[in-house]
């Protein structure tokens, strides 16, 4: 049982490892993309600025996809 709880533990903190740089992105790229389409009015940078908004709303996807699966993982450890 031991093996397996460590098999778990490990799991977890990779995925939170996951978590993190997924969040971390999402910020990087939101902001930027928000700086770009205040401070610059054309429309490139209105272009770059949507497509920056569009790819931080997937990472955003995914980190709560990897929240969901960490939640499920912690209540299936509870439940034994």
């Amino acid at each position: 049982m031991n093996r397996h709880n460590q098999k778990i533990t490990e799991k977890l903190n990779c995925i939170r490892n996951e978590m993190t740089h997924l969040w971390g992105s999402v910020f990087l790229i939101m902001g930027g993309s928000i700086s770009i389409a205040f401070y610059n009015r054309t429309f490139l940078a209105f272009l770059i600025s949507s497509v920056g908004v569009i790819v931080a709303t997937i990472l955003a996807y995914a980190y709560f996809i990897r929240r969901d699966e960490t939640l499920r993982i912690i209540n299936s450890m509870e439940d034994d």
